[in-house]
């Protein structure tokens, strides 16, 4: 297995929409998944990873990314993760696969999980390019895949289709000005607390973005307090990200306090940051929001952004599967 196996295997794990919007596509999925190869095998890194998560597993080679040969002929590059970080929701990650998108390959990823039992792995994530469609052909197939749950939709549309789209009703109202990171992260921290009780999955949706996580955003100018007629309402955060297939800049924020929700302020806030991005002919405003956070989902599709693809958690039979 080469390099170019790998991205021709992951151009059929690839979202149609992502392959219509970016000419590019390939050479941009190439550059994405670079990062992640070049840990394939490399001891020094599953070091650091091993020393900082703190289990009991010394092998250095099995926190590191890894190529895991299935008995079928196909393969996987695959590598043990943590949800939030949380050493109690360990899963295998499936960065690519020589395997297709379909019932009969995700049944067959199962065979991975076995080979991390150190970890206990509760179930395996994939990156499915279309979910609606693929979910639903796994739930009719009579495949031995077990469960599988939308973990995260990846939402996106072109800046420039958004910037041709007409401006939301509230848009003369909403103005953004640039704020510094360590200000913008009470703010978010602040408005998170405020939602906690009506919403008490949010943790399990979505963390509030701290200082450090805001800091890109700032030094691309792109950290911006929402204002409703000149009043502080919430704030909005992106920076630079090529992912999936596309280039682009991924929200890494956006929150409103409660006076300002339900009222266009989100979808307006949206169409004044596309406004200021620096962006190139064929780049992608996009985001990743979890299916049980309907407003925020709600807000990027009155925006005009797309469900482009999904993480999925797949839970092959005999696992407990990642809690909600």
């Amino acid at each position: 297995m080469t390099t170019p196996d790998v991205v021709l295997a992951a151009e059929r794990w690839t979202s149609p929409q992502i392959k219509h919007w970016s000419p590019q596509w390939r050479d941009n999925l190439a550059q994405w998944l670079e990062p992640s190869l070049a840990l394939v095998g490399d001891a020094e890194w599953g070091g650091q990873i091993r020393d900082m998560v703190q289990l009991p597993v010394q092998d250095p080679l099995a926190w590191a990314n890894r190529l895991s040969e299935l008995s079928d002929g196909h393969w996987a590059v695959v590598g043990i993760r943590f949800r939030g970080r949380d050493i109690e929701k360990p899963f295998v990650d499936v960065i690519a696969t020589s395997l297709p998108p379909v019932p009969s390959g995700l049944a067959a990823l199962g065979e991975v999980l076995p080979h991390f039992s150190a970890f206990s792995p509760l179930c395996l994530r994939v990156n499915m390019p279309d979910p609606a469609r693929e979910l639903q052909a796994l739930a009719a197939s009579n495949a031995d895949a077990g469960r599988a749950t939308p973990d995260l939709l990846i939402v996106g549309r072109p800046v420039a289709e958004m910037l041709a789209r007409p401006v939301a009703s509230r848009y003369d109202d909403v103005s953004l000005v640039p704020c510094e990171p360590a200000a913008a992260a009470a703010r978010v921290a602040t408005i998170y607390d405020e939602l906690a009780p009506s919403r008490p999955q949010l943790e399990q949706w979505a963390t509030p973005a701290d200082a450090d996580a805001l800091e890109d955003a700032a030094d691309e100018n792109l950290l911006f307090d929402v204002r409703v007629n000149g009043t502080s309402a919430g704030l909005i955060a992106a920076e630079r990200d090529d992912a999936y297939g596309f280039t682009g800049f991924c929200v890494q924020e956006i929150v409103l306090d409660s006076d300002h929700r339900g009222q266009q302020i989100g979808v307006a806030a949206l169409q004044r940051l596309c406004r200021e991005l620096p962006s190139a002919p064929h780049d992608v405003l996009w985001g990743h929001i979890h299916p049980g956070n309907v407003p925020s989902l709600r807000n990027a599709q009155e925006s005009g952004r797309k469900v482009v693809a999904a993480h999925v958690w797949l839970t092959p039979p005999g696992y407990n599967g990642m809690p909600e």
